[in-house]
């Protein structure tokens, strides 16, 4: 995988390298990361690892033991960000963001996800060793290349970003971020709780109705639990009006990235679509339950949380996804006959990966 013009740089740097790598696109692909992170700062210990993430990102790095610093980016990289800075705005922002690269004199930059923009930072910035896909248009900035197609693989997300060790040379290793938890917040801790993300605004996979989360509220309330409604600030209008008036939710937006990581943390459960916050439950280790859609670029197989030995042993049994008979490899929506696909998970589905956890409320409500 390694190209010669980037073999003698490479050995150069890796007795103690200083490296950057770039996850600058969302809150889930970035907790997929992290072993790659850990795996490298166990096999280099002497190393020093700085991330570039979304600036929304920051608050939570200093979870996270195995990440030694951090620099932010407000949005000027990736395509489907850059709507808010245009013109002399846009090229002022990424003027100060190369600065605050090429300052920081790294010897590797690693790109998991890589996009016309990160690739033009790590190459203008000089860093020596620049490991990013071959398979794109950009290819020429990078001097060592993975080769492997994501697009064609079957395998998890995290471990894609962790055969990028291979391109130094090292062991593509599973290794579990270490991340120190907040502490819980004192309301939390009152009676046992489940937390709920039911609402996801991206649009980037379909998502269970929300009539189901309200059913499911229902009936985790009547099993004694507490349930927790969590979303962005901007979610909130919509949760109140269809969470507001069911007994003991608590409607909880806007919480900082360390509160909400508390929180769920602090959880006996965590119920939702695949996103950020369901990462977030896999990472503090909490039984979860996930909602996906059945095609191949958005299914469990390639987007399912981190795996702990706390979890159970099939994946599937707690990730749900629909199994129609179609190969879908991306989503058509509304063209498709079996759209919307996630709809049709049931509630007897969902109170199965429940018990697949061992949760002694799982069978008493059914």
């Amino acid at each position: 995988m390694i190209f010669w013009r980037g073999r003698n740089r490479l050995r150069a740097h890796l007795s103690a390298p200083n490296v950057l790598v770039v996850r600058n696109d969302g809150l889930g692909d970035f907790v997929l990361t992290l072993p790659l992170i850990a795996s490298l700062k166990q096999q280099f210990p002497q190393s020093r690892i700085t991330v570039l993430v979304q600036a929304s990102l920051l608050p939570l790095i200093p979870l996270l033991e195995d990440i030694d610093g951090a620099i932010g980016d407000e949005g000027v990289l990736l395509k489907r960000h850059q709507g808010r800075f245009v013109g002399v705005a846009l090229l002022e922002k990424r003027r100060r963001l190369l600065e605050a690269v090429r300052a920081a004199h790294f010897d590797v930059a690693l790109l998991p996800y890589a996009e016309r923009g990160s690739a033009r930072l790590v190459h203008r910035a000089g860093i020596g060793v620049r490991v990013g896909p071959l398979r794109r248009p950009f290819f020429w900035r990078f001097n060592v290349h993975y080769r492997p197609s994501r697009k064609r693989s079957t395998s998890p997300e995290y471990a894609l970003n962790l055969a990028y060790l291979q391109c130094l040379g090292a062991r593509p290793e599973f290794r579990f971020p270490r991340l120190r938890l907040p502490r819980h917040r004192d309301d939390a801790r009152r009676a046992p709780y489940a937390v709920m993300h039911p609402y996801k605004r991206s649009g980037t996979a379909l998502t269970w109705p929300l009539e189901n989360f309200i059913a499911l509220a229902r009936a985790l309330r009547t099993a004694g639990y507490e349930v927790v409604i969590v979303g962005d600030s901007a979610d909130r209008p919509l949760l109140e009006q269809h969470f507001a008036a069911l007994p003991q939710a608590r409607l909880e937006t806007g919480l900082t990235l360390p509160q909400l990581v508390g929180l769920i943390a602090g959880a006996r459960l965590f119920v939702g679509n695949s996103s950020g916050p369901l990462h977030l439950a896999g990472l503090t280790r909490i039984p979860h339950v996930g909602f996906f859609p059945q095609n191949r670029v958005s299914a469990p197989e390639r987007w399912r949380t981190l795996p702990n030995p706390r979890a159970p042993g099939e994946y599937r049994d707690y990730l749900l996804a629909s199994r129609f008979p179609k190969g879908c490899v991306v989503c058509e929506r509304e063209r498709c006959a079996y759209f919307n696909c996630v709809a049709s998970i049931g509630q007897d589905a969902v109170w199965r990966g429940i018990q697949a956890w061992g949760l002694e409320t799982a069978t008493s409500i059914q």
